[in-house]
């Protein structure tokens, strides 16, 4: 595959496209969207969720110990809805990446991109959308591990009524229009039956996305004053 600056992605597969996302939902708030266009396209669509969720909130629906291994399902089914063919589950510990050190969280990354053969990662913004800090270390680890790899962080319009809680978000560089997946994003959402209380949060952030996702295009560096890329992808 050619980098949109010429150069070589080595091991990389044309039609490759990899989020890594921290829990199960995240994809439904962020990435799904390029995913799912992408897949439907005829690409290769892979979602890496580094934890199981399993520090989260239960919905008063199963013990906290089964909470992990039915978050799992749920990130299965809203997968499904989205038409994301391709997970990939570590089950590292939810609410503590920290604890792994930036170092091996950047050697598992880098070990699944070469796997995968990942052309284009998809990932948070240094600010975490909300500040956590699983979302940061996706960040700082996507990075360490991504070498020549095309890079985009998923960010918010500058109209957002309410700006992400972790901080400033990057400009975007990237608006991709998802509004051919109607209510899919909703509808996966919609799966993670144990996350229902964070539904008011999802629902303002759908209708001030308006049928889009935005991103800051990482590396290559976008140019200066270019008009906003319309997909993410290497197609």
């Amino acid at each position: 595959m050619a980098a949109r600056n010429g150069a070589s992605v080595p091991g990389s597969v044309p039609g490759v496209l990899l989020a890594v996302s921290a829990h199960p939902d995240d994809e439904s708030f962020l990435f799904g969207g390029a995913l799912a266009m992408h897949a439907r396209a005829g690409g290769r669509a892979v979602l890496v969720c580094l934890t199981d969720g399993q520090a989260g909130r239960t919905g008063g629906l199963v013990p906290q110990e089964e909470l992990g291994r039915t978050r799992r399902e749920e990130l299965r089914r809203a997968a499904a809805v989205l038409g994301i063919p391709e997970l990939i589950t570590p089950g590292l510990p939810d609410g503590a990446l920290e604890g792994m050190g930036d170092a091996e969280g950047a050697r598992l990354l880098a070990s699944i991109f070469d796997r995968v053969g990942a052309g284009v990662v998809l990932t948070f913004g240094p600010e975490g959308a909300s500040g956590h800090a699983d979302h940061k270390c996706c960040w700082r680890w996507t990075n360490a591990a991504a070498g020549s790899r095309r890079v985009y962080a998923a960010t918010f319009p500058p109209d957002m009524p309410q700006p992400p809680r972790g901080g400033p978000a990057l400009p975007v560089t990237a608006i991709v229009d998802v509004s051919a997946l109607g209510d899919a994003k909703r509808r996966a959402f919609l799966q993670h039956r144990t996350q229902q209380d964070h539904l008011a949060l999802f629902d303002r952030i759908i209708t001030a996305f308006r049928g889009r996702e935005y991103y800051h295009r990482v590396r290559p560096p976008a140019e200066a004053g270019a008009p906003p890329e319309t997909s993410v992808t290497d197609r």
